[in-house]
């Protein structure tokens, strides 16, 4: 079911933002879904967050960037690298002049989090860093900020967007980082099993982009985005499953739920 637009429209479109949105429809590479000139302007008048510049982050900061998204945000759950920062900044003015990057240069801990995060409209997770698991998946849920999020491993890709606070005629479920992992955030699906592994890098491609698919249409309010569902890319079969996300059993009741997905994705009871 299609949401509601996250997004209140911007005024109309520099003349500079209208030429390359003009060029960009030409380049079937950065080709940009339908959206209509309200659509843009919303795109335009967004803030995004984006964790990590590497791995998924990579591939959706171009997409973002291309699609025209006003203000993006970059920060890690580590200092950022600065090589990558600089490649990253580059990137997405080369590609959006009239684009916002922010640059967040502090680890994000439990004092800076909320702060950080406060200042957008919505966070992209592809950095694939979990030592504090769910530092980001419950500052989210605690702001009401919808949270794309993905993972990859060897062949393997899971994507998400989570949201305590839906909309409330949007038909849609709360959903969190915790009802997909579990509540000590070691049972996770196949792609999260293995941080360390081989990475198929056209699978990251492949995935990153899709994690800017799902940024744009909860923008936007176009489509159908991710909520209570987790989609999963086995890129050895070149299949994509998309599976009901597993509904968190009450507190204290020590029940699991099985998600219906092909790689088994667990989830356990949220705290």
């Amino acid at each position: 079911m299609a949401l509601p637009p996250l997004v209140e429209p911007a005024g109309p479109l520099s003349p500079t933002e209208t030429a390359r949105l003009a060029q960009v429809r030409s380049l079937p590479q950065l080709r940009l879904p339908p959206i209509d000139d309200i659509g843009h302007r919303r795109l335009a008048a967004a803030r995004v967050l984006v964790l990590g510049t590497s791995g998924l982050s990579a591939p959706a900061l171009r997409s973002l960037a291309a699609a025209g998204v006003g203000t993006i945000g970059l920060a890690d759950v580590g200092p950022l690298d600065v090589d990558a920062l600089v490649l990253a900044t580059t990137t997405i003015l080369t590609l959006s002049p009239d684009t916002a990057v922010t640059a967040h240069d502090e680890d994000l801990t439990a004092e800076s989090i909320g702060r950080i995060l406060g200042g957008y409209d919505l966070v992209v997770d592809g950095s694939d860093l979990t030592p504090q698991p769910f530092l980001v998946g419950d500052t989210c849920a605690a702001l009401g900020l919808p949270l794309v999020w993905g993972s990859v491993a060897r062949g393997n890709a899971e994507l998400s967007v989570f949201w305590s606070t839906p909309p409330r005629r949007s038909g849609q479920r709360s959903t969190r980082l915790r009802d997909f992992f579990g509540t000590d955030g070691t049972a996770v699906g196949t792609a999260s099993a293995a941080t360390d592994a081989g990475v198929l890098g056209a699978l990251r491609g492949q995935a990153g982009a899709l994690l800017a698919a799902e940024a744009i249409r909860v923008i936007t309010g176009t489509g159908e985005p991710l909520i209570g569902r987790v989609l999963t890319i086995d890129a050895d079969t070149g299949r994509f499953d998309a599976a009901p996300l597993p509904v968190a059993q009450p507190a204290g009741s020590g029940a699991q739920a099985e998600s219906a997905s092909a790689t088994s994705t667990r989830a356990s009871t949220e705290e």
